[in-house]
């Protein structure tokens, strides 16, 4: 696990790449709470980039490892992902996750979900 790298992955530098591509101004690997791997400070956005393993996706409809040690490291990294989201959303933050197969295989719909959420918080704050 000591190999296991938490920043500068395959898939934070290809999201790196594509905020970069749409102009956004964004802090990689902030000292906040959750360790996000970007925020964009000015729409209160912060990005996740999830790996498929290490942070459960499908966990319920896959078999489950074998070694209790990861079925509670899996269960653990879940119930931290969603506790720190809605910490973040109560102090007024979106937050974003990306699953590793999407940021891969679909990057054009992260853009979206992006672009969409940067609009959202754009007409909000023209309300205050």
């Amino acid at each position: 696990m000591s190999r296991i790298r938490g920043t500068n992955t395959k898939i934070d530098l290809k999201m790196k790449g594509m905020l970069a591509d749409i102009g956004c101004k964004f802090e990689m690997y902030p000292k906040m709470l959750g360790n996000p791997d970007f925020v964009l400070n000015r729409e209160k956005i912060i990005i996740y980039c999830d790996g498929d393993f290490w942070h459960g996706y499908r966990y319920d409809a896959k078999k489950k490892p074998a070694k209790k040690f990861w079925r509670d490291k899996i269960e653990g990294n879940i119930r931290r992902d969603r506790r720190v989201s809605r910490r973040f959303r109560k102090d007024g933050w979106a937050v974003l996750r990306f699953w590793e197969h999407d940021i891969e295989k679909n990057p054009e719909k992260c853009l979206r979900r992006i672009r969409y959420k940067m609009k959202e918080k754009a007409v909000s704050s023209n309300f205050r």
